[in-house]
């Protein structure tokens, strides 16, 4: 089984849920804000009974849908606390709180150039109301000179141990939405490249599938109509068409159930009596012989010092020179084949030569068999060269560095 990162709690939580919570923040910020309206302090300003229930009825309704409406509960927040702040000399408790909720709900959710926009938006309008305080906008009275600068003080102070919070609530507020953000890019990146090997693991799949089916069938096929040619005139050569039709069958089969088996357990299981180890390049004699078996006459020969390779490289290498003896059962109506096994100080090669039409069609044409081919060499930066001989015939070449093999 595979284990999943649990998103925080919050992030398990529906929209309604989170309503809720904030409904009831909302409600307990409402009820200090009355305590505090009611309680006993020092008013710089007297506010009527009315105004102060409905300035603490507006900032809890903001707190309460500050998810919803981002952008109006924040203006709220910010007009009615620029009076209610003021309202007395002690900061009172319920108005940063506010701010802070609103203020962090819009610099999580709305851009860095806008959400700046609301952090301006409270520290303007709390200054605003600094002002109209001290110039007795909301009052019927200045008080003495004494109070007024002493409240001026505290105001200007006030209003600094304001900004400085509100500044680290909004930078939070961004911090935390660009870590979702790279959060969301890491997971779609995850995602894409995860199709990526998806897509690259049917392209790889179907090659093979491609060279298994191709070549085993092509031998079937010519053994079959082998068999059908002499079945009244020489039946023992029949049987013998029968008997290889049949062992290439089984080996097909094998094939399958190996390709089938790693598609089953990701990896393949080796103690599987029904999975057998994938071809390589110590095979080509047996894929030679096979090949020999359609009536073709074909010579392998092995250029340089034999050296084991890379698994996956050595299964490339196998399965262009198959597909180019299949080609050669399939098109070329050859004689003879040569192919060519070199082992060069930093590169492998496979080189398939056939005595047979080699006409430019066959080139121009070439199916899905030169394109796997191609497809294979391009994996490891390698080079392969098909086309018609001068002479007649059909050649074959890929060279594949062992550099990109390792």
């Amino acid at each position: 089984m595979i284990a999943t990162a649990k998103p925080p709690l919050l992030r398990r939580l529906s929209p309604r849920d989170l309503l809720v919570l904030d409904t009831l923040a909302g409600a307990v910020l409402c009820v200090l804000a009355l305590l505090h309206g009611f309680g006993p302090h020092e008013a710089v300003v007297s506010l009527p009974t009315v105004v102060i229930v409905a300035l603490a009825l507006v900032l809890g309704a903001a707190v309460a849908l500050r998810r919803v409406y981002p952008w109006l509960a924040l203006w709220a927040v910010a007009l009615a606390s620029a009076v209610v702040a003021q309202e007395s000399q002690n900061f009172p408790l319920p108005v940063p709180a506010a701010m802070a909720l609103t203020l962090y709900t819009l610099a999580d959710g709305a851009p860095r150039r806008v959400s700046v926009r609301g952090l301006g938006v409270l520290v303007g309008c709390t200054a605003l109301g600094v002002v109209a305080v001290q110039h007795g906008l909301l009052g019927p009275h200045l008080p003495d000179p004494a109070v007024f600068h002493h409240a001026m003080r505290m105001e200007v102070l006030g209003l600094l141990l304001l900004t400085l919070p509100l500044s680290a609530v909004w930078m939070i507020g961004v911090a935390v939405s660009a870590n979702r953000a790279y959060t969301a890019g890491l997971q779609a990146q995850a995602e894409q490249r995860a199709r990526e090997r998806v897509v690259e693991e049917r392209l790889r799949i179907a090659r093979e599938l491609h060279d298994i089916v191709a070549h085993n069938l092509s031998l079937i096929t010519m053994q079959a109509s082998v068999a059908g040619f002499v079945a009244d005139t020489r039946p023992e050569e029949a049987v013998r068409a029968l008997t290889l039709i049949e062992r290439t069958g089984r080996d097909a089969l094998h094939e399958m159930r190996r390709l089938l088996g790693m598609l089953r357990d990701g990896d393949g299981n080796a103690q599987d009596p029904e999975l057998v180890p994938a071809p390589c390049l110590a095979d080509l004699d047996q894929l030679a012989a096979r090949t020999a078996e359609s009536g073709l006459r074909v010579e392998l020969r092995i250029s340089g010092e034999r050296r084991e390779l890379p698994a996956p490289l050595e299964l490339a290498v196998y399965r262009i020179a198959q597909e180019a003896l299949t080609n050669v059962i399939k098109h070329a109506d050859a004689v003879r084949v040569r192919a060519v096994l070199a082992y060069g100080k930093d590169f492998v090669g496979i080189e398939v030569v056939d005595d047979g039409r080699g006409t430019p069609e066959a080139a121009s044409s070439p199916g899905h068999g030169l394109v796997g081919m191609r497809e294979r060499v391009a994996v490891y930066g390698g080079e392969l060269d098909a086309g018609p001989l001068p002479e007649g015939g059909f050649r074959v070449s890929a060279r594949i560095p062992l550099e990109a093999g390792s």
